[in-house]
């Protein structure tokens, strides 16, 4: 798997599932506004169309490509498979997506276990470090004030 930043979700399988989940459910739709003649960035059009539909879609493709299922055995995944799940979740995340609770806390596990060799350490585990405040700020959100204490 490639990486090209210190983002859970800057790797090949996240940017393929990602790609694949968005085009999955908004079809034409997403790659007319993926068109390098379209003046939205990139960040807008996830933006406007990312919803609960596009993370499981997302997380489908993911399944599909590294063929196993998160339900069957999580376990079983390995660490390019957990850092390319985890950053599908941030990402949604980030675009504003209600996150399941159980997406949310097998994100934030393997967030936790991540063993991959980075090119700049220190920049991805102050990165990984904001991901994971991120996430646990919005299960506790989520929960609410009477939950959250």
């Amino acid at each position: 798997m490639g990486y090209w930043g210190v983002k859970s979700y800057e790797n090949d399988d996240a940017d393929d599932a990602l790609d694949a989940g968005f085009e999955r459910v908004h079809g034409e739709l997403y790659e007319q506004l993926m068109d390098d003649s379209n003046p939205l960035s990139f960040e807008q059009v996830q933006k406007r169309l990312a919803d609960g539909r596009t993370l499981t879609a997302s997380v489908e493709a993911l399944e599909e490509l590294i063929e196993a299922k998160l339900t069957d055995d999580p376990e079983a995944w390995d660490d390019a498979a957990r850092l390319a799940f985890a950053g599908i979740v941030v990402r949604h995340a980030e675009l504003g997506v209600l996150i399941p609770e159980e997406l949310r806390l097998q994100a934030i596990q393997w967030l936790q276990a991540e063993e991959i060799s980075w090119d700049d350490p220190t920049r991805r585990k102050l990165r990984r470090e904001k991901e994971l405040a991120y996430l646990r700020r919005l299960g506790a959100q989520s929960a609410g004030p009477d939950k959250a204490s």
